[in-house]
């Protein structure tokens, strides 16, 4: 996975997306699935990310690698540059899911990084038990974000799925 975003295709060719390759992808991706609701578990509430920070740090590592396959998979079978017309919105906002890969990718990767690094050496948040570092506290508010723009993110590819399925089969508003 690269650390910049997808350059946007050539003026005269078009992004456009494999609609039924892509949605395997997602319905196939049961791994990713599976991780991030035991994360959520873990980290919610936050007591229960102070109890399991080593797991939790395996499991951020863990999650950068299956966003480079998911991402991967993605970007090689589900997206790709059309030299024929095609829909310009669907090519645009193709092309805006595509360069947010990198940046999903860069976000879980500075995650995977940061729980390492929140281990140990950090005074605990006081009243909180088990005792949650500032550190952790932080990098725990981050997954946060980072779930709901990932969130955000499936969420849109999928719309775009149904467009293109749409646009393929003519069907209309």
């Amino acid at each position: 996975m690269s650390d910049s975003p997808a350059s946007p295709p050539p003026p005269n060719r078009r992004l456009t997306v494999n609609a039924a390759f892509l949605k395997d992808i997602k319905d196939d991706n049961r791994d990713l699935k599976i991780l991030l609701d035991r994360m959520r578990l873990l980290t919610h509430p936050r007591e229960a990310a102070a109890n399991h920070w080593g797991e939790l740090i395996q499991l951020f590592g863990d999650l950068r690698d299956q966003l480079a396959l998911h991402f991967g998979l993605e970007e090689a079978y589900g997206y790709f540059d059309l030299a024929i017309e095609s829909d310009a919105q669907l090519s645009a906002c193709a092309d805006m899911l595509r360069s947010q890969h990198a940046v999903l990718f860069e976000e879980a990767r500075h995650l995977a990084e940061a729980a390492a690094d929140a281990c140990t050496g950090d005074e605990p948040i006081e009243g909180v038990t088990p005792e949650v570092t500032t550190a952790q506290e932080k990098v725990l508010v981050r997954f946060d974000g980072f779930l709901a723009q990932f969130n955000d993110h499936e969420e849109a590819e999928l719309k775009l799925i149904l467009d293109a399925l749409d646009d393929d089969l003519g069907v209309c508003d």
